[in-house]
């Protein structure tokens, strides 16, 4: 059964529940909700439901994969073996639990950089031409090839990330995903999941979770609390906060969440034309990034002109030209800050500390008919539902 509120009997119990709430922007978020064939969104604010609508192939009983947003999830699962006191700190390097790696410069990997996305390792952005005919992802990893120091550079990299498969089973004596759903799930109520896995049987860490919408945005909750979920500490209060603290090689990523600002300004000027004209990178891929000079008030809009520039698939085409050597933009962040899950075809768990709200949306290939049902408006729809 779909629930779709928009009466205005419903909006003065929002107003009672949570006064804060603009329904007029509510309204306005759950409209594109259904315009852009959203499964889910589900609203809290201090505690308090604010709203839960199922459109297009959604219905509350329905598991959806979180697409990359189960990354996030990784990252409050480390935040529970740090809890439990199962490793010391993040900076526990790799060879401890795979002692091939006791050589080079793989020997100072630790896993604050794999879950940093700072571990230097090389990377293809494209997972459907090295990861997913992988027999077996952690393995890969193992295999991989440095392009960068470890701890220098932060680049988001799929395949580091799924060797933390390896390194939580090693950890916890389970493989990752039944130790989430003992350690991270059950306190939560969430019992009705599922997780892809490698034909080697090792669950993805780069996304792979099937969860209800219902049950997703308790993590949410459980980061606004600080730990905390239903009167009890489910997680030490300093880990969250390592969980949600900014990468010191990009302010923007924390441990495996997104870090959102008032501001997120991109800057492509002169200076970075320049450098990749002077690396003589191929001069038709210089001529489109001076289309993109200028500056972009927000990662949206900077996005939304990559497309217009380099097409649908302009990830793979920076990559493969430019290998990840150089940088095509400057970025500046300022203001308060949210904290996001993300995942493909826009998958988004959004935490305002602020405004203590959790916000969520999800939608599966059963729904998504094109880029616009990526509904990238929607976190700008929730920093305004606030009056």
């Amino acid at each position: 059964m779909k629930i779709f509120f928009l009466t205005i009997s419903l909006f003065f119990t929002y107003r009672i529940q949570a006064q804060s709430i603009n329904h007029h922007k509510l309204s306005e978020l759950l409209i594109q909700a259904k315009e852009y064939n959203s499964e889910a969104v589900i609203i809290y604010q201090n505690g308090n439901l604010v709203a839960e609508n199922y459109f297009a192939a959604g219905y509350a009983d329905k598991k959806i994969e979180a697409m990359s947003a189960t990354k996030s999830i990784i990252g409050l699962a480390v935040a529970c073996i740090l809890t439990e006191g199962l490793i010391d700190s993040l900076d526990t390097p790799v060879w401890h639990f795979y002692p091939e790696w006791k050589q080079g410069k793989k020997k100072d990997i630790t896993i604050r950089h794999l879950v940093h996305m700072t571990s230097g390792l090389q990377n293809h952005p494209n997972a459907g031409e090295e990861i997913y005919p992988s027999p077996d992802f952690v393995q890969l990893a193992l295999a991989a090839e440095l392009s960068d120091t470890p701890g220098e550079v932060w680049s988001y990299n799929n395949k580091s990330l799924n060797l933390m498969a390896g390194v939580i089973q090693k950890i916890t004596g389970k493989r990752m995903d039944v130790y989430i759903g003992e350690q991270l799930f059950s306190p939560l109520n969430i019992t009705d999941f599922t997780w892809t896995l490698d034909h080697a049987g090792n669950p993805h860490v780069m996304s792979g979770c099937q969860i209800k919408p219902k049950d997703f945005v308790k993590l949410g909750i459980l980061v606004l609390n600080r730990g905390q979920y239903n009167d009890k500490i489910m997680i030490k209060p300093e880990y969250i906060d390592e969980v949600v603290k900014p990468c010191p090689q990009f302010p923007g990523y924390g441990m495996l969440w997104w870090i959102d600002y008032d501001e997120n300004i991109s800057i492509v000027d002169d200076e970075i034309i320049d450098n990749i004209q002077t690396a003589g990178i191929d001069s038709s891929f210089v001529q489109k990034l001076k289309l993109m000079k200028g500056v972009h008030p927000t990662n949206e809009a900077f996005l939304s002109q990559l497309r217009k520039v380099f097409g649908d698939q302009y990830n793979e085409i920076i990559y493969t030209t430019l290998l990840g050597k150089h940088k095509i933009r400057k970025r500046e962040f300022k203001g308060n800050v949210n904290y996001r899950a993300d995942g493909f075809l826009g998958n988004y768990l959004i935490v305002d500390p602020q405004a203590k709200l959790v916000a969520l949306r999800m939608i599966s290939y059963d729904s998504f008919r094109d880029q616009n049902d990526n509904f990238n408006s929607f976190k700008t729809l929730v920093n305004e539902l606030i009056q």
